[in-house]
């Protein structure tokens, strides 16, 4: 390279074609010459030679040190064409210098110029007619010269700056001109950029790649591990005299890791170069806006003016982003600083003025608190010191929510990392926090000491202060009460949630609604454990049509409102709203944060139901990992409640009885859950045949609070041949006509089937059996005549014209050979796929249906995620559907899965 660069010089190293009168020094009009250090960077030299070969005009524009005048250098010792270059200070604003520079650089490079054109520079400066002569001359040269002005930011002159325009236009294809500035020259860019003949390369594609970092490092003898490359290239932007001076230095640093993580500090090369280079060079007022705004991740005009108490902060702001002085515009008004600028403004902030620091993160505080960025004022608050009022902010902001269930994007409880542990504090927020934080990480004896801590400070204070934080208060004990079973002390503290919501100003919960719906979801899940599923499902209702309509913080009401349905038979329903919820949490959670447990374990009932076992385990292996995140007691009782279900329609009735010892041996739970536990225990000691047992359970449970459980009495009484006392405890529910849920109903008419056929009542017993198929059929009720297939069997094979309108609900549910063959097929779905799926297809629908999500369903089917991916498009596409949850519907309605 070095020997190239030295031809390519000797080239241009003849006498500059002007009079010996002119005062023309060679360094402005010499190539720079490449150092032996220099890193070849293509990518770079490539969009240059691009750039001027078709654009007149090439802009290169960067901060001090990013690599401009180096790229150029670089381009031109490779160009074989001719290349002028001139190097610009601030002399060269008066016409009649810079004119003269111009026409030295061009006649150096091989450019004839007329002797007429050097007597009109020194006698006129550059009037009309020498311009006119000059571009005439230059729109007949051929071979195309490049002129290349470095630091054109300096010229200001504004004659001068017109004159090179003009040059510019007029000389056509004779002539490209490429320029380095700090800042967008002060020539007419934008009729430039609208023509197509301007082509702008910026600091960002200047920046230095962790590969040319690499190679520049190797140039000067030092080298790193790919994760500390990466590390410096990341923290210096790729910024080439960052990079430049780090490789100087490194060479003689014994410890690169130490070294990196003191890049900018009092004594280092870099530290001294932006302080000389950029910090000293700016007056005084910019000076101090950039001191004092260095504490801030981004800045605008209105934050800047409050730190600084300067009404021209905004001002500035503009000029040194225009300016390329290490200050990035962001878009909206924001700026950022660069990262090692940044580094070194906050160094010497701390270093001159180290009593305003503190008062500077006070003051950001309470501004980013004004505009609604609480995690910003919070992350302020704690820079400063001061906890009570990180803590308070979001106290008062109604936001104890975010530290409770964090979703993605919520950084505010990290903000609280460093909060320090176990401080006797005098105000109940910080207590607050501490008892939120420990809930999110499951520390329950943590939040349980903080939570009676924050108490006792409130109940010290009179009743009307501190409403804010008593709501917070009885969020985080229902909370933590619903996650532990404690389902009384949680109804208790909903109770005084509500209350205490009734307080806030409608205008403060409209502009933080979070608390609000978590009370709204407690009181639903409140009524939906102690069995008042009618109640649950109203309350959860306003909530679930919240997130329906995308407001996410009210995606745990699909999830409850899921579980609320399914319980009440309501299975299409409650399939929906899992789906509902799923896709609410996935548009606003990280991929690999699993779904509502709730919602999981609804859909798990709902194929439970239907009898689609393997989904069925599908949906209780998430709900089971999201429960290891997030333990809910209740939850995982109901997850035993299905668990055991599953194991009863595989035959497996022993299982079925330990898996529901082993969902009581945890403790009490409420008598809601404690009586489905005991419905289901009678179920499966029947099915094994511990008649007895299946008698007492039966009673334990329902002891006559119940139809569901007197229909269950019932199936044991049936199941010990005693039909009296069975068709007594029948009676209510194949009474009670519409008032009876359709489910119960429908199991009641499965009993007194079964009783009717083993007595040989046939035509009453057909009619019992008919109603019953007939009342599952809506819902796809599968599950009852699984249980009951050992007698149930035998009679649809012996009867098919009874079997064959159901034979869609029956097939699931009864082995093959136990369906008349003769009956009719079921009624296929007015639906039609515009294309058959594939096996993998089906196979990829029967996975999302188990809400499992892109990458899980890849794990499963050993593809890649995009594989996945576009399965799902193909899915869409065929079935017309424009998501998941239409896309499994209609599967189901087809038949497909």
């Amino acid at each position: 390279m070095a020997a190239h660069v030295a031809d390519q010089a000797a080239t241009r190293t003849r006498r500059p074609a002007v009079s010996s009168g002119d005062p023309i020094l060679e360094a402005k009009i010499t190539v720079p010459r490449v150092p032996e250090w220099a890193v070849q960077r293509p990518r770079i030299t490539k969009m240059i030679a691009q750039s001027t070969r078709w654009c007149p005009l090439t802009v290169v524009t960067g901060p001090p040190g990013a690599g401009k005048t180096m790229a150029l250098a670089l381009w031109a010792a490779s160009e074989p064409g001719p290349v002028a270059w001139v190097g610009l200070d601030e002399f060269d604003n008066r016409p009649g210098v810079f004119w003269s520079y111009i026409l030295a650089a061009l006649g150096r490079c091989g450019v004839v110029i007329p002797r007429t054109l050097r007597s009109a520079v020194r006698g006129r400066e550059g009037d009309d007619g020498f311009l006119l002569r000059l571009a005439a001359t230059l729109a007949g040269q051929d071979p195309t010269v490049t002129l290349i002005l470095d630091d054109l930011h300096l010229l200001t002159e504004p004659q001068v700056l017109k004159g090179l325009d003009f040059v510019l236009r007029n000389a056509g294809s004779g002539l490209r001109l490429a320029v380095s500035s700090r800042m967008d020259p002060l020539l007419p860019l934008h009729r430039y950029r609208l023509t197509g003949q301007l082509a702008e390369i910026r600091a960002r594609d200047l920046a230095f790649s962790v590969a040319e970092a690499g190679l520049l490092l190797a140039q000067h003898g030092s080298t790193l591990t790919a994760d500390w490359l990466e590390g410096l290239t990341n923290r210096t932007e790729g910024w080439a005299a960052g990079l430049r001076l780090a490789a100087i230095s490194l060479g003689s640093h014994p410890d690169p890791g130490r070294f990196l993580t003191e890049l900018i500090a009092e004594d280092s090369a870099l530290t001294g170069y932006l302080v000389d280079e950029v910090l000293n060079a700016q007056p005084p007022q910019v000076r101090e806006v950039l001191l004092s705004t260095s504490i801030l991740k981004q800045v605008n005009a209105d934050v800047a003016v409050d730190l600084v108490g300067d009404e021209q902060a905004a001002g500035i702001l503009a000029t040194l982003a225009r300016t390329n002085a290490f200050v990035q515009s962001i878009g909206s008004g924001w700026y950022r600083y660069h990262t090692l600028f940044a580094e070194m403004l906050r160094l010497k902030l701390r270093h001159e003025h180290p009593d305003r620091v503190t008062v500077l993160h006070a003051r950001a505080a309470r501004w980013y608190e004004r505009n609604g960025l609480l995690t910003d004022a919070v992350r302020h608050a704690a820079l400063a010191g001061n906890w009570p009022l990180a803590a308070g902010m979001v106290v008062d902001g109604l936001a104890i929510g975010q530290l409770i269930t964090p979703r993605a994007g919520q950084l505010l409880a990290a903000e609280f990392a460093d909060m320090p542990p176990g401080r006797a504090w005098t105000e109940p927020a910080p207590h607050l926090v501490t008892a939120a934080t420990a809930l999110a990480a499951g520390r329950h004896e943590l939040c349980a000491a903080a939570l009676d801590a924050a108490d006792g400070i409130l109940q010290r204070l009179p009743a009307d202060q501190q409403a804010a934080g008593r709501l917070a208060a009885a969020v985080i004990r229902f909370t933590v009460c619903l996650r532990t079973g404690d389902l009384k002390t949680a109804a208790s503290a909903v109770a005084q949630a509500e209350l205490l919501l009734g307080r806030v100003p409608a205008g403060v919960l409209a502009h933080n609604p979070d608390l609000g719906r978590r009370v709204l979801a407690g009181r639903g899940a409140v009524e939906l454990w102690s069995g008042h599923l009618d109640e649950a499902a109203r309350v959860l209702e306003t909530g679930a049509d919240a997130a329906s309509a995308g407001d996410y913080d009210a995606a745990d009401c699909p999830g409850y409102l899921a579980l609320a349905e399914a319980f009440r038979g309501r299975l299409s329903r409650a399939a929906e709203l899992a789906g509902q919820a799923a896709h609410v949490a996935g548009e606003h959670r990280s991929a690999d944060e699993i779904s509502s447990p709730a919602a999981l374990i609804a859909l798990a009932w709902v194929y439970l139901q239907r009898t689609e076992l393997r989904e069925t385990r599908l949906c209780l292996k998430r709900a089971d990992s999201a429960l290891s995140l997030t333990p809910d007691k209740l939850i995982a009782t109901a997850a035993y409640l299905v668990a055991a279900g599953g194991a009863l329609a595989e035959g497996r009735a022993v299982v079925a009885v330990q898996i529901i010892t082993r969902a009581r041996s945890g403790g009490p739970i409420p008598a809601w859950l404690d009586h489905q536990l005991g419905l289901a225990e009678s179920r499966a000691l029947a099915a094994a045949g511990d008649v007895q047992g299946a008698l007492s359970a039966a009673e334990r449970a329902g002891n006559g609070a119940s139809l569901e459980a007197t229909v269950t009495l019932a199936q044991a009484w049936a199941a010990a041949g005693d039909d009296d006392n069975a068709q007594r405890a029948l009676q209510p529910a194949l009474a009670g006509g519409g008032r009876v849920p359709d489910r119960i109903r429908m199991q009641a008419w499965l009993v007194d089937a079964r009783i009717s056929y083993a007595s040989g009542d046939l035509a009453h017993g057909r009619r019992s059996l008919a109603s019953a198929l007939r009342l599952a059929e809506a819902e796809q009720l599968r599950l009852p005549f699984t249980v009951e297939s050992s007698w149930l069997g035998p009679v649809l094979q012996r009867d098919p014209e009874l079997t064959g309108p159901h034979r869609q609900l029956l097939a699931p549910a009864l082995p093959h050979e136990q369906l008349p063959s003769g009956a009719s097929q079921p009624h296929q779905a007015d639906l039609l796929v515009v294309e058959p799926l594939t096996e993998r297809e089906r196979e990829v629908l029967r996975l999302v249906s188990g809400m499992l999500n892109t990458a899980e369903v890849a794990s499963e089917m050993y593809i890649s995620v995009n594989t996945v991916k576009t399965h799902l498009r193909n899915i869409y596409r065929k079935l017309a559907a424009a998501h998941r949850s239409e896309a499994v519907r209609r599967a189901r309605e087809l038949e497909l899965i």
